[in-house]
């Protein structure tokens, strides 16, 4: 996902815990609307949560030609082990 393909809007909320909780809506002029959340460390800069999400969309951009260009691999598939972060197709 190029950075100037779509808009970013985040809205955080302090947990009791010390962490935020990141809703972010991700739009785009040529692709489906997302939205999401993102649980982030208390010290977490806006920079790293953006790059995470942005990290997250590009994954799920490239994943089925990932699998598609790959159909006779004996490998493993690709594992996330990000479980701070939720997206859903709009």
């Amino acid at each position: 996902m190029n950075n100037s393909d779509y808009k970013l809007k985040l809205y955080s909320k302090k947990l009791k815990s010390g962490k935020c909780q990141i809703k972010f809506v991700v739009s785009s002029s040529n692709q489906a609307r997302w939205h999401g959340y993102m649980l982030a460390e208390s010290g977490s800069t806006l920079k790293e949560v953006v790059n995470s999400i942005e990290e997250e969309m590009r994954y799920i951009d490239a994943k089925d030609a990932y699998y598609h260009s790959h159909l006779y691999n004996l490998a493993e598939p690709l594992r996330r082990t990000r479980d701070s972060i939720l997206i859903f197709n709009s």
